[in-house]
């Protein structure tokens, strides 16, 4: 402890654990998956939870902070918080949940309050209009917002990432795969989130400057293409990626990577991909197979990164479910494939696998047709082979459904290394091993060119900042890789080092005269802390040493407080967010005699159909500086209350709206209570203004325009128009909008009216949407003033600008307004596609082709026919041919559904299906 005039310095010796990494291994404590099911394992053990809103057959994710307590979690799309109520900006995240992995959370280096939440759409549909495919993005959350329950940061929600080839049409198209995880840099700070799509691994930089949306790709040899089944589903993109927790590693499913065929089956081409992961550049390299020809979904590595688990599900060839596996690899073999140890066959669906807190890796799924509520476990998943420990279907999850997704969570908070304690500048930081690995020797580097072979090692640095402290075991003579983390040195906060003088009035309380007065403590905040900008709490104390003792800070003095005597010397606990460095400074509470201002007036005239008039409170201001002549750097206040006004919280707008009430004054010289008053606000009565909106055709002008007041009250009031004209009414020659204010000479009170003079528009048509056999013309000056017709100018005409019903062919609507000043028109073409046609040579729908199209509106089309697995069977110009007649390569193909795609030069594009019948 150092004293230096009435600032003292602290950096108290108690435990504080930096909240990224040290001990982080907590943010995974708590679960929600499935359907409103949940996991707590703050215990050691998991425990069932039954208040989770989330429903979701995969994926999600759930994040808590330190010390384990709940954060938020969300299903791809909506977020809840720890209280289980969306959050205020939390719906409309651009996830999904038949996503593998629709979510994972990532908290920002270095700052406690800031999470990202990357989300992953499911690239899956076909030919399917208005739903494009979002791709990879992320979202930002804020701790401190929403009364620290959390909110999504207004204008950083949805932030795009790119994963894929902009300029490729069918990689723009689909974006990404299902598939996202995230492990620690080998800088110990930072974080790689890194998803997959065709033949490239994405990995992002996370640090504390943010996300960097350029990320380091990797090209591998094993290519993934899209590829859409016949329920729309993209089968090639399911299945999970995971690292190692020791960042070394990285494993990948493909539950599909190609369509498969009737006589093989749609769910025997799967693969699980081994390769290795450099967690200092990102770089994914060494591609080996491990799975093939199957159905992998669920993958995970154990605590020490030395085995890899997979779950797969085998189907036949008419894709029914036979069973499941859950196979061990040994990632060290010398060859990795041959390690394969089947542990455990059984009839529940593959899903997802997950490790946790308390070292054992947890499995979703299903029996086959059938439910589930609990998981699976593997006890013991440092073992290597059966010996691991799977028991199925163990961990109870008190009546919830589990379905095939479980949350992930950055791997290498799973892998245990060091912690510290102490991390105020001037302590003695403590290191100590956490780790239950073997060594014989040891070897700390504490970042700033000091080492130590000392077990339990003391460190105290010289200077705050990030260090980057390692720790390297040693077994036989071999080294382990170093472990490294980011340890935050704190210095306490610069506060000011004499004692600062709070100056309030003596008033607004029965004894002016006694010294005594209501203080605002958050007045002091900034002059103590030097008007800093970084993020401090402040704690006040009657004395100094209840300031050293009060640990937890909860016995501080409200910032509202009376003080108990003149001159009263208060302690000011300055501590450093997200730290428990504190600097102690000083406050001395001073009461000065105060100036009594009597009383004012301000009045204002009554709002329409209100008891309330809207009062400018800085006329007073004016009026009371006048009147009074006070100094101009005086600040005067208005409050609704005179215990607001006595402390000077809850300062009125400058605009206040209110019936005839009494505000209290408080004027302040250079931050000083200088005295107070009263002002009373006063109403008078004013006539009920009305906006006017006059259509008129072009033939009309010039019309005349007026107050519409009462013929009686005419005289009453002075009149100004914006075309300074002080007439009652005036005379207007063309369309506009003219303001008339409306002025009471005697009580200065005024009002205003706006009259909007239209001229009847002419339709302007800005687009034709053709749906079907129906139409909607839209007009860029839409409203009720239109009328519709279609086929006949002076046929029957309706409100609506939609008609339905339509043959193909030529049509032509014209559109009218209500004034009938004039009618416009325009035509278009409605076409039709065949539900069926029977190429049977009977004479009767014996081609396939569209109808309604007029040949000189879009000669050059072509109309594309396609299989029900995309294959392209014919393509012509409806214009030039009698259509499709059922056959491909000379031959009548089989009847079944197939396929049709036509776009125009205008860009308009159409697609569906139709029958062939025999």
């Amino acid at each position: 402890m150092t004293f230096k005039l009435k600032f003292w310095v602290f950096c108290l010796m108690l435990f504080i654990f930096i909240p990224f990494d040290t001990l982080a291994q907590k943010e995974s404590a708590v679960w929600y998956f499935g359907g409103n099911a949940g996991l707590d394992f703050n215990s050691g053990s998991p425990v069932a939870l039954t208040n989770g809103q989330l429903v979701t057959k995969e994926g999600c994710a759930t994040i808590s902070n330190a010390n384990g307590s709940l954060l938020f979690y969300t299903d791809g799309k909506t977020v809840w918080d720890s209280n289980h109520s969306v959050m205020p900006n939390g719906t409309g995240l651009l996830g999904d949940t038949s996503s593998t992995s629709s979510a994972i959370i990532i908290p920002k280096p270095g700052d406690a309050s800031i999470y990202y939440i990357f989300t992953v759409d499911k690239p899956s549909y076909f030919l399917s209009e208005g739903d494009p495919i979002s791709g990879v993005n992320y979202s930002k959350v804020d701790m401190d917002l929403n009364g620290g329950t959390g909110d999504i940061v207004p204008n950083e929600k949805n932030i795009h990432l790119i994963t894929y080839d902009v300029t490729n049409a069918m990689q723009n198209e689909y974006k990404c795969s299902e598939k996202i995880t995230a492990v620690t840099h080998s800088d110990g700070y930072s974080v790689w989130v890194i998803t997959q799509f065709i033949n490239k691994f994405f990995a992002f930089s996370v640090d504390e400057n943010g996300v960097n949306p350029t990320p380091t790709i990797s090209t591998v040899p094993q290519a993934i293409y899209p590829r859409i089944d016949e329920q729309g589903s993209n089968i090639t993109a399911i299945g999970y990626l995971k690292v190692s927790p020791n960042g070394k590693k990285l494993a990948i499913a493909h539950s599909s990577v190609d369509l498969g065929g009737p006589r093989s089956g749609q769910k025997k081409s799967g693969k699980v991909l081994l390769y290795d992961f450099n967690n200092t550049n990102g770089i994914v390299s060494n591609q080996s197979t491990l799975v093939t020809g199957e159905y992998p979904y669920g993958v995970e590595f154990s605590p020490n990164s030395k085995l890899l688990y997979i779950t797969s599900s085998i189907f036949d060839t008419e894709d029914d479910f036979v069973n499941s596996y859950l196979y061990q690899f040994n990632v060290e073999a010398s060859d990795v494939a041959n390690s394969k140890t089947i542990v455990n066959s059984s009839q529940t669906v593959a899903g997802a696998l997950q490790l946790a807190i308390d070292g054992k890796i947890y499995r979703a799924g299903y029996p086959a047709f059938g439910s589930a509520s609990s998981l699976s476990v593997i006890n013991s998943p440092n073992t290597i082979g059966t010996a691991c420990g799977y028991s199925p279907y163990n961990v109870s999850l008190n009546g919830n459904e589990v379905f095939l997704g479980l949350p992930p969570f950055i791997t290498s908070i799973f892998r245990y290394s060091f912690n510290y304690e102490f991390t105020c500048l001037g302590d003695n930081t403590h290191f100590y091993v956490t780790s239950e690995d073997p060594y014989d020797n040891l070897t700390w580097d504490f970042g700033d060119g000091t080492t130590s072979t000392i077990e339990d090692a003391y460190h105290t640095y010289s200077s705050p900042g990030i260090y980057s402290v390692s720790l390297t075991l040693s077994l036989n003579g071999v080294d382990y890789d170093p472990i490294i983390k980011p340890v935050i040195i704190s210095a306490p906060p610069d506060v000011l080092q004499t004692t600062y003088d709070l100056v309030n009035c003596d008033s607004f309380d029965n004894n002016p005269n006694d010294g005594i007065s209501t203080f605002n403590l958050e007045n002091a905040v900034g002059p103590i802390s030097l008007n800093t900008t970084d993020r401090i709490d402040v704690f006040y104390y009657h004395t100094f040493q209840e300031a050293i003792n009060d640990v937890d800070n909860e016995n501080s003095l409200d910032y509202i407080y009376t003080n108990q005597i003149q001159d009263e010397i208060l302690y000011a606990k300055v501590t450093k967010a997200n730290t428990i460095c504190y600097s102690i400074a000083t406050v001395r509470l001073i009461t000065s005699q105060s100036f009594e201002f009597g009383n004012f007036e301000l009045t204002s005239c009554t709002l329409e159909n209100s008891n309330q008039g809207e009062f400018d409170l800085n006329i007073a201001r004016q009026n009371i500086i006048t009147s009074l002549n006070l100094p101009t750097n005086v600040t005067i206040d208005f409050f609704e209350s005179q215990q607001d006004a006595a402390i000077g919280v809850n300062p009125l707008e400058n605009i206040y709206l209110s019936t005839i009430r009494t505000l209290f004054i408080r004027v302040e010289d250079n931050n000083a209570c200088y005295g107070g008053g009263t002002l009373q606000l006063e109403l008078v009565s004013f006539p009920v203004l009305e906006d006017q909106t006059i259509t008129a055709c072009q033939s009309d002008f010039p019309i005349t325009i007026d107050s519409g007041l009462d013929v009686n009250i005419i005289s009453d009031y002075n009149y100004l128009w914006s075309t300074s004209q002080t007439s009652e009414q005036i005379q207007i020659f063309q369309p506009g909008s003219y303001t008339l204010t409306v002025i009471d000479p005697i009580n200065n009170c005024e009002d205003s009216l706006t009259i909007t003079v239209i001229e009847n528009a002419l339709a302007e048509i800005s687009s034709i949407e053709l749906t079907d056999n129906s139409v909607v013309i839209n007009l860029s000056n839409n409203g009720d003033d239109f009328i519709f017709a279609l086929d006949d100018i002076n046929g029957l005409y309706q409100d609506s600008n939609i008609f339905y019903g339509l043959t193909p062919g030529l049509h032509t609507v014209y559109v009218q307004d209500a004034y009938n000043c004039n009618t416009v028109e325009v035509s278009f073409n409605i076409i039709g596609f065949p539900d069926f046609f029977t190429p049977n040579n009977d004479g009767y729908n014996d081609h396939w082709n569209i109808l309604g199209l007029e040949p000189t509106n879009f000669p050059n089309i072509q109309l594309l026919i396609f299989d029900r697995y995309g294959k392209l069977l014919k393509s012509f110009n409806p214009h030039l041919s009698n259509g499709w007649d059922g056959k491909y390569n000379g031959r009548l193909v089989t009847p079944d559904d197939y396929w049709y795609y036509l776009k125009l030069p205008n860009g308009k594009e159409y697609r569906g299906h139709f029958s062939l019948k025999i």
